[in-house]
């Protein structure tokens, strides 16, 4: 390979030859003689191999030419995806991180939506199973994924896309995705309006999740102030409109935040005052609405915020209000505390 550099490396014949028998120990009936030993040494040979080339401005052409130089041959061409998803699992741990923006790369340059679609979902849910829904106080797992937050922002961007609809809203999934917002939502609402079919998932699938969470979870104040920011941005830097291309899946969650089902608290206030600026529907109608809402007696001043005249336009400052204001419901936390 070292004698074959260049962006055509993935399509010369000769080293894809000599990558099937001597690297994947191919046959002729087109299958490995690999047992699980053997594939599990090979994943390392492969992790040590980028691990060394983690300067090399070819490194790039050689991930092409092991893992995608057979993709005219759709059983040689899954056999090595399946052993490049292996890679990915065990370099997270290795830690060979240059792996997953390799990976990320490969996707993100597919022109066929659906194929994109399935291979961001095995990735996920590949992922998912091995950090995320194992990961216990004992041997956390999931902290193996948070230096990919300053390492691959893509992958950012797909995790918090994606993550909710493979696997249940745990702690561990939480602390990322607040994680990964916190050091890439620029990044993140960027490559949701580029790329369409993930921003409209994430509107229409992936953010009811989370309100949803912030309203039952008592410890969600940091994935609140997240959704607020996702719900103040999404119709300015990522819809579509006249000027650019994007997603066209409004961010619709009013009627998950007016439900008589959840206890009142600042956070849900909050991210109501942001769902209500990022609205469609009418202030008028709006504004009915919460005038019909049963609420506690001391969240009476939070409702007669949100009826204010144009709050559709001043969202911001009356957000800015809620968060300053001292509910007693928190004034008695605060005297528990101390008491304490």
């Amino acid at each position: 390979m070292s004698r074959s550099r260049g962006s055509a490396l993935a399509e010369k014949p000769e080293v894809q030859a000599m990558l099937d028998k001597d690297l994947f120990l191919i046959q002729s009936d087109r299958r490995t003689k690999m047992n699980a030993m053997q594939q599990l040494q090979l994943v390392r040979v492969l992790a040590q191999f980028f691990l060394e080339r983690v300067d090399d401005g070819h490194r790039y052409s050689y991930f092409e030419a092991i893992f995608l130089g057979r993709s005219d041959d759709p059983t040689l061409h899954e056999y090595r995806l399946s052993v490049m998803f292996q890679l990915v699992s065990f370099s997270i741990q290795y830690p060979v991180l240059q792996i997953l923006n390799h990976v990320m790369g490969w996707l993100c340059q597919m022109k066929n939506v659906e194929q994109e679609r399935i291979y961001s979902d095995r990735l996920i849910d590949m992922i998912i199973e091995h950090f995320v829904r194992l990961s216990n106080e004992q041997n956390r797992m999931h902290e193996y994924l948070i230096p990919l937050e300053g390492t691959c922002s893509e992958f950012c961007a797909l995790f918090v896309s994606r993550a909710t609809l493979h696997g249940p809203l745990s702690p561990p999934m939480i602390t990322l995705i607040v994680r990964y917002c916190t050091r890439n939502m620029q990044f993140i609402l960027r490559h949701l309006r580029d790329t369409s079919w993930l921003g409209n998932d994430f509107a229409e699938k992936v953010v009811p999740k989370l309100v949803e969470q912030t309203l039952l979870d008592d410890d969600s104040d940091s994935l609140g102030s997240c959704l607020c920011y996702v719900l103040f941005r999404w119709h300015i830097d990522v819809l579509a409109n006249e000027d650019r291309k994007g997603p066209t899946k409004r961010i619709e969650v009013l009627d998950l935040l007016l439900s008589a089902d959840y206890p009142w608290t600042k956070r849900r206030a909050c991210v109501l005052a942001s769902a209500i600026g990022a609205s469609t529907r009418p202030e008028a109608e709006i504004q009915k609405e919460l005038q019909r809402l049963e609420v506690p007696e001391h969240f009476q001043p939070v409702i007669d915020l949100l009826c204010s005249k144009g709050i559709k336009k001043s969202s911001q400052t009356v957000l800015d209000a809620i968060s300053e204001m001292h509910l007693v419901e928190e004034m008695d936390r605060m005297i528990t505390e101390d008491d304490i």
